[in-house]
């Protein structure tokens, strides 16, 4: 028990010492996009979660629901290529649609 819950802080601290590098190396390196930001981040918190499913550790909902928006954000961000207000207004409505989707396969598993 004492194993696995070390094992869970160290790969959160993995995964958050890896948002910030991958979000430093966004800001810094010019043709990576806030889209490509927001890919990368989904793919960091959802490969946490894949890690901790191979390991038999229990996963977070919040990190795969923050990981699926980030993704679907992303790539939408990448297709459209909109301006920052556009693509915040993406992010919203990425948001409001996981968050209903997460509450109607809530309701059917019950």
């Amino acid at each position: 028990m004492e194993n696995t819950k070390a094992l869970n802080h160290n790969f959160a601290t993995i995964a958050n010492g890896m948002l910030f590098i991958w979000w430093g190396m966004v800001i810094m390196i010019d043709p990576l996009t806030i889209g490509m930001g927001a890919v990368g981040s989904g793919v960091i918190m959802l490969g946490v979660n894949v890690a901790r499913l191979l390991l038999g550790i229990r996963t977070r909902g919040t990190t795969t629901v923050v990981g699926i928006i980030a993704l679907v954000w992303g790539v939408m961000d990448m297709m459209l290529n909109p301006t920052i207000e556009l693509s915040f207004a993406i992010m919203l409505i990425v948001i409001g649609l996981v968050t209903i989707a997460s509450l109607l396969m809530r309701t059917k598993t019950k």
